[in-house]
């Protein structure tokens, strides 16, 4: 893997993990399909098409609308969205104020979104991601915790490139 040489594409690469749809799922007994983002999903039921935002999620579950695991889902969902959107804030403020040094910590936090992201669609459809209340195909949780690691490794990629720098000056510790 290489490190790219100017982070500012960082911030834009994990801004695009928002346009990139995360889960596939299909409610029931195919009852209903659905396609969910980081922010938003698009549901087709019996009951008609349904744009949801993730503030009207949280108004479903708030109201008491939506009870039960689909509530500890959905809160899951907004927990991993909710890291997702603060570790994005968060690397263009590491990058612009040029603190290299800690931007493992972006990385990290978008590798946790992911995580939580995943544990909300085993919550609903249980471990294997199938069950009575349906199936989940998180297409794009891989992607999530790729952009995750290739943030992380971006020191240590830099700390790898000044050491072979110095061995090939003949300046190395030895």
């Amino acid at each position: 893997m290489t490190r790219i040489r100017d982070q500012r594409i960082l911030p834009i690469v994990t801004f695009l993990l928002f346009l990139v749809p995360l889960n596939i799922y299909v409610i029931g007994d195919w009852i209903g399909t659905g396609v969910q983002w980081a922010l938003f999903r698009y549901q087709d039921t019996s009951y008609g098409t349904s744009f949801i935002t993730l503030f009207r999620e949280i108004e479903y579950v708030t109201s008491g609308i939506i009870a039960g695991k689909s509530a500890v889902s959905i809160s899951l969902w907004i927990a991993g969205a909710f890291l997702l959107v603060i570790s994005c804030v968060v690397l263009a403020v590491m990058i612009a104020e040029e603190m290299n040094e800690h931007i493992q910590v972006p990385g990290l936090m978008v590798i946790a979104s992911g995580i939580l992201i995943l544990i909300s669609c085993m919550a609903q459809y249980g471990p294997l991601l199938s069950g009575p209340a349906g199936f989940s195909v998180p297409i794009g949780i891989p992607l999530v915790w790729a952009v995750g690691w290739l943030i992380f490794v971006q020191d240590k990629m830099k700390q790898q490139e000044e050491e072979e720098y110095e061995g090939e000056d003949g300046f190395s510790d030895e």
